[in-house]
This record gives structure tokens, sequence and C-alpha cells, in this order.
């Protein structure tokens, strides 16, 4: 995808539907911060304000994508000079080649004219998606998410009664009620409302809430809440996104 059909791929096809805000980076980036300069001593003396440090001003701004490694806070990191990356189980500029959960040509980074990056999902495959980590979202019928591993459609078909669909590799595993206006979900034993037999689930994981707009969900896990996109969405700030098993921290550098 050139620039030019990811400007009009933006376009045609808005973002701003499930997503409220993304988690804090924080803990994965920490290790990649400069570390404050000490105190000086002397005493200040008022003069002119210093030079503002250096940067390109003409070329256009480069991003940062760090390739976690299992159960880790870094890994690999990823330059994007250009104007994008795909990634893939086989092609692609990035490869996963063993994560068999990942289609052979999964998602793409495409840098906008206007600015900001944009991630694209290359119709991976409804029983594979790819997820962004989020804070809150609106559910509608038929979105997906996941808490630890296990992967929930939320379905509305009846709006008296909402469901959870438990999805597995071989289809439904379970069909889960969810009460309005309030309900839970936790790892099995803990006491939420909606239980997940997962050791990668919290106690206590995520909240879903009936609201006057409709459904939302809130993360309160460990491991974070994860919702598979259905169009393309523009990453305006740092983000952590999923394709197959493996998960990417993508950090663009400010304009």
């Amino acid at each position: 995808m050139n620039p030019r059909q990811a400007e009009q791929a933006s376009a045609e096809r808005p973002t701003a539907t499930v997503f409220e805000s993304f988690d804090g980076w924080a803990q994965l980036l920490r290790q990649t911060e400069a570390q404050p300069p000490a105190p000086s001593q002397q005493p200040e003396v008022a003069g002119p304000p210093e030079a503002t440090a250096f940067r390109p001003v003409v070329r256009r701004q480069m991003a940062i994508l760090h390739i976690i490694d299992d159960g880790r806070d870094d890994g690999e990191t990823v330059r994007i000079r250009g104007d994008g990356v795909s990634i893939g189980r086989s092609d692609g500029e990035i490869l996963i080649p063993h994560d068999i959960s990942m289609a052979p040509m999964h998602a793409r980074i495409d840098r906008l004219p206007e600015g900001g990056w944009l991630l694209t999902d290359l119709d991976s495959g409804n029983d594979r998606g790819t997820f962004v980590r989020v804070l809150t979202a609106k559910l509608r019928h038929g979105s997906v998410f996941q808490v630890g591993m296990t992967r929930l459609r939320f379905d509305l078909g009846n709006p008296a009664a909402p469901r959870l669909i438990e999805l597995s590799a071989e289809g439904i595993a379970r069909e889960l009620d969810c009460p309005a206006p309030h309900s839970t979900i936790g790892r099995a034993g803990c006491g939420a409302r909606i239980t997940i037999d997962d050791a990668f689930v919290s106690p206590l994981h995520a909240e879903l809430h009936q609201t006057p707009t409709g459904w939302k969900i809130e993360n309160r896990g460990l491991n974070g809440l994860w919702v598979r996109i259905d169009a393309p969405i523009k990453l305006g700030g740092p983000s952590q996104f999923q394709c197959g098993e493996q998960r990417f921290v993508f950090v663009p550098l400010a304009d």
C-alpha cells in the first residue's frame, strides 16, 4: 500500500469507532528513556535561552517498532525510515516464521501524507486478526476482544440478554451470559461473574458496563485488554498491537 492508498483507506474507513484510549507504555519504554542530567551545583545565571536540540525539519519523521520477546519488556528494535513496513509469517519486511497463528502476510503500518501512521490488518482471517491494546473500548455486536489467551465475541443479538461467545481454533467453545448493566470477567475460581479457565487471565481482568450509549469494556488485568481492529486505525502515539501470538510496541517520533 503506497501513501496515497493509505490516505484513501483512512478516509474511506473511519477509524475512531471502538477505541477510546491506549494503555501507557512507561514500563516497556523505560529502558530506552534517557536519564535526566544531574542538577548543577553552580548558581544559575540569567542569560539567553539555549538553542533547541537538533532535529530534522525537512525529511519525514521516523518511527520505532519494538518486537517484544516472550515474557520480557524488550526485544528487537526496527526503525521505520521509509513509508511503511509489513509483517507476516512468510511475507513482508518483518517475519515471524515460527508463529503458525500468524497469516503469511498479516498486517502493515503505513505513513500517512498528512502525518501519523496507519495500522491495517491484511485480511488475516476471522480466526486470526490484528489486536490493539486498549484501556477501554466501546463494544458493538460482533466486537472481538482478548483477555489472557482467550478470545471472546460480544453478541448483542438480543439486547435484553447480551452474551459473550468464547472462540477456539475449532469455532465456538462456550456461550456465556453477560447480565446488564454490569459484569466482570476473571480467572475461574476468583469470584468474577464471567469466569475463564486461563492462567494468563487476572482474578479480575475486565469490567463490562451498559451505558446510555451502549456497552463498553475496561481493562483491569495485568496482561491487558486487546481488541480486534475491524478497519485501519491511525496510530497517533505509542501503541501496542498483536499479530498471532507476537506482540509489538510502535513508537512514532514526534513531528
